[in-house]
């Protein structure tokens, strides 16, 4: 995969918030995503991806629906790149929208939207190269304004200081299989989680948390929602933990962690939203 040119790099300044866990891209977005009209209760066609297929290179994809985002990036040593399409894939009178941003970054990088169905824009992230974390939010507009009647963001941490992100095969995913149950993960060294729930009066949350590391150490994850939490762990190697609850109400944040014996915890974390 070729390389985007690196003229100018972006650093974090002394307010840096680098990791883009699924609280810190909650408090991010959540006035942009809540500012616009009441979505259907519906998760049917909505999902979000990022995973490392190499090194040096990941790509990302969300769906909502009548919207399609599909990107590919560059990450040298941590500073990384962003190119990709948005197209809108239905005749629903719709628009697709992509909006993408770097932590400390005062501006959007990317801010792109096309109507009709069967249309398509191109996008990158341009000619600098970002060290922070990147936010990809991806909405359903009503054309002519930036009103959104379905929305998703994809927030994708920083691997300069945590090489372990770049490791091939990390990734975060959920997407809903039918309008009410969905199903997660979140891959690391040293931990893979594997989720399943349904959405109703409350949502569940079914987990398997395994440990894929053959040395000594520990492998957790959990899932909170509001004040209530689950977490399940497990310490032998190819062996599972298992953990679930079923009274959750609102987005849910998702963690994976692995902390070997003699060096500090690594985690990687996601969040899922409950369409409204």
């Amino acid at each position: 995969m070729s390389t985007i040119s690196r003229p100018t790099r972006f650093r974090a300044t002394s307010r840096s918030l680098a990791p883009v866990g699924a609280t810190l891209v909650a408090a991010v977005t959540g006035a942009l995503l809540t500012a616009s009209p009441a979505q259907a209760a519906d998760g049917a066609g909505m999902s979000a991806s990022w995973k490392y297929y190499q090194s040096d290179a990941f790509q990302v994809a969300a769906t909502l629906p009548g919207v399609k985002l599909t990107a590919f990036g560059s990450d040298q040593n941590g500073s990384r790149n962003l190119y990709g399409s948005i197209e809108h894939v239905a005749n629903d009178g719709r628009c697709s929208r992509v909006v993408i941003r770097a932590i400390n970054v005062s501006s959007d990088l990317v801010d792109e939207t096309t109507c009709g169905n069967g249309t398509y824009k191109t996008f990158n992230t341009g000619s600098g190269s970002f060290d922070d974390g990147l936010l990809v939010l991806v909405y359903r507009t009503i054309p002519g304004t930036t009103n959104a009647d379905k929305s998703l963001f994809v927030g994708i941490p920083s691997s300069a200081n945590d090489a372990g992100v770049r490791t091939t095969g990390t990734g975060a995913s959920w997407s809903y299989y039918t309008a009410t149950d969905y199903t997660y993960s979140l891959v690391r060294p040293g931990v893979r989680l594997t989720g399943y729930g349904s959405d109703g009066s409350s949502r569940s949350t079914i987990n398997t948390v395994e440990k894929t590391a053959t040395g000594s150490g520990c492998a957790s994850a959990s899932v909170k929602a509001g004040d209530v939490s689950t977490s399940g762990s497990t310490c032998t190697s190819s062996t599972a933990g298992y953990f679930a609850r079923w009274d959750l109400d609102g987005g849910l944040n998702v963690k994976a962690c692995y902390k070997p014996t003699s060096a500090a915890e690594a985690c990687l974390s996601t969040y899922l939203p409950k369409p409204v």
